[in-house]
């Protein structure tokens, strides 16, 4: 059974670290591990535009996330959906993604990314999104073919 919308907000309240999929231009994917907030639905992180992932993201900005525990029984959530590069609050978003992975990280951090050009938050309004616990049984389920589909 995926998991519950409250579920679903607690799991990603916590700092984890999150894996965003690209395309490249050749159409051959790539990963890249992220720091993220999660608010009203929607995922925020940050990347520069002259980088490989925003330049991905730039030429196609179809994304996947990926979200999971380390430890047994694990628990994960994969999001689908459309990035996007927020035009306003450049600045507060970064400090909340900083800031979600300790205060002292955030101080050391923020300085140096605002003072990047080409440093720009993404949005992304998932279209989809899949969750686990394999705690639950779910592993059970997935192998029934059931759908982990996560109404949000």
């Amino acid at each position: 059974m995926p998991l519950s919308k409250s579920e679903l907000k607690r799991f990603l309240a916590e700092p984890r670290i999150a894996h965003i999929a690209t395309t490249s231009v050749h159409g051959k994917p790539r990963v890249n591990p992220i720091w993220y907030a999660y608010e009203d639905g929607c995922f925020y992180f940050t990347t520069r535009m002259g980088r490989i992932k925003g330049r991905h993201i730039n030429k196609n900005p179809n994304v996947a996330l990926s979200i999971a525990t380390e430890k047994h029984p694990y628990k994960a959530v994969c999001v689908f959906g459309t990035a996007h590069v927020l035009n306003e609050g450049r600045d507060h978003w970064l400090m909340k993604i900083a800031s979600r992975y300790g205060k002292k990280e955030a101080k050391k951090w923020f300085p140096e990314v605002i003072a990047q050009p080409d440093r720009v938050v993404i949005l992304v309004k998932p279209t989809r999104i899949l969750s686990w616990h394999y705690g639950r049984g779910d592993d059970k389920r997935q192998n029934k073919g059931e759908s982990m589909t996560t109404v949000t």
